[in-house]
């Protein structure tokens, strides 16, 4: 996405506006602001290897969730936690009140190709409850994508079934599929 781009997913209703994409910057980050609905629980405890995430609030109150123990922290406007690379982390908003954030990855990550694919299957009927989508293999190609890892299931494990989630989703046009919803 370049800066001042808007995707909207209609299933959750979230909405991420693209601040500085990477383009703009050879990949060193990408600043996006993300709008969530009151209630609009978390992702699953993930961590991420490539990049770190710094998550400022912008209006509302940002729910974040820190470690195996899920410790939680309450950020108000103008606070930021950032997630340091292997950091397990989530987020949500618990608030009866929308939450707009400021989300930088550094460096730039697939955080928001992730979300235009998942956003894009979602406007098109493929979500689950979550918001994310509900087929096996689209979620795959959207955690690893993501480059999330989730903490319970053992790293090496992960990176095959993502390898072969990108194989089969090639072989079976599934990923040409996907690549629609990509802005450029």
């Amino acid at each position: 996405m370049r800066a001042g781009q808007t995707i909207r997913n209609n299933e959750t209703g979230e909405s991420l506006t693209m601040l500085v994409g990477e383009q703009e910057n050879q990949g060193a980050f990408q600043l996006y602001e993300v709008t969530l609905p009151p209630h609009r629980p978390s992702p699953p405890l993930h961590y991420h290897l490539a990049f770190l995430e710094t998550f400022t609030v912008v209006q509302g109150r940002l729910d974040m969730y820190i470690g195996k123990e899920r410790r939680h922290i309450s950020l108000k406007p103008e606070e930021s936690l950032t997630a340091t690379i292997g950091q397990l982390h989530t987020f949500a908003n618990d608030s009866d009140k929308p939450t707009t954030m400021r989300v930088e990855t550094r460096p730039a990550g697939g955080v928001v190709r992730a979300f235009e694919i998942a956003y894009g299957v979602a406007n098109t009927g493929g979500a689950a409850r979550d918001g994310l989508p509900k087929n096996p293999l689209v979620r795959l190609r959207f955690i690893e994508i993501s480059q999330g890892f989730l903490p319970v299931v053992p790293l090496y494990f992960q990176k095959t079934v993502f390898s072969f989630a990108k194989m089969l989703s090639k072989w079976t046009g599934v990923e040409k599929t996907l690549d629609k919803y990509i802005l450029t």
